[in-house]
């Protein structure tokens, strides 16, 4: 995730790529030479020129000629980068964004760097139409989840997509709502063949059931690993249970008692 380098004084560096000279409009991936400019309210100055061939050593990756070549710049600008390049850019501390594709240059350093001067970090965050959407899952195999969340936990599908240039599925699931509640996501890369190996900070998925020891009589009977029979919880009225799904993430099974 990209962060802010500190502050070093007013000005900030940015690189922009561009084809004429007077537009963000090169696309990360094409481009040749990166324009920086030394940026203070609405002043630009144009202080550099880097092409990618004259920085490039050996048979060293075009990627990483540019990062090393722009790695005292704080932002660039493109027409458009892909998800990849982006968080490595944003590694080294680097902010690559495509947000301002087809403006003018001076457009769209001004309103940049008027952006980041405005942060104010004493205010409290504006969360007027902020919700979650959904949490995601690396599956094994789609098929085989999918028919544990669907038949086994009652989700719906709610949408499929297959994505041929990047080489995965994606698919959402949920209860009533759709996708304007809390859904999740599975996605299956085509290419992985091993299983997935569960990063020590995931903990489990919650689910709000009803009839919780039926349910996990008949995920028992189906042979869902179950790691935590329901109980009642020391504190409070609560049913807890814990399962696990084919790939061995933990799901918790809560029921809520009557109102």
């Amino acid at each position: 995730m990209y962060e802010a380098p500190a502050a070093t004084g007013p000005t900030m560096r940015m690189a922009v790529a561009t084809k004429d000279g007077l537009r963000v409009d090169q696309h990360f991936g094409q481009a040749d030479d990166f324009l920086i400019y030394d940026v203070e309210g609405d002043n630009a100055k144009l202080v550099d020129t880097r092409k990618v061939a004259a920085h490039a050593q050996g048979d060293e990756d075009p990627r990483q000629t540019i990062m090393r070549m722009l790695a005292d710049c704080r932002l660039l600008l493109v027409a458009k980068i892909g998800p990849t390049p982006q968080e490595q850019l944003a590694g080294i501390g680097i902010e690559a964004t495509d947000m301002h594709k087809g403006k003018s240059i001076p457009a769209a350093l001004a309103d940049i760097y008027a952006a980041k001067a405005a942060i104010d970090l004493s205010s409290a965050v504006k969360d007027d139409g902020f919700r979650l959407l959904h949490a995601m899952l690396r599956v094994t195999d789609m098929e085989r989840s999918l028919d544990f969340y669907t038949r086994l936990l009652g989700m719906t599908v709610l949408e499929t997509r297959d994505h041929k240039k990047n080489q995965f599925t994606q698919t959402y699931l949920g209860y009533g709502a759709g996708l304007n509640g809390m859904a999740l996501e599975l996605v299956f890369n085509w290419s992985d063949e091993e299983p997935y190996e569960r990063g020590t900070a995931f903990g489990h998925i919650a689910i709000a059931v009803t009839g919780i020891t039926a349910l996990c009589d008949r995920l028992a009977a189906e042979g869902v690993p179950m790691p935590r029979p329901p109980r009642s919880q020391r504190h409070g009225e609560n049913i807890v249970a814990f399962v696990e799904d084919p790939d061995g993430n933990r799901i918790e099974l809560v029921q809520f008692p009557k109102p």
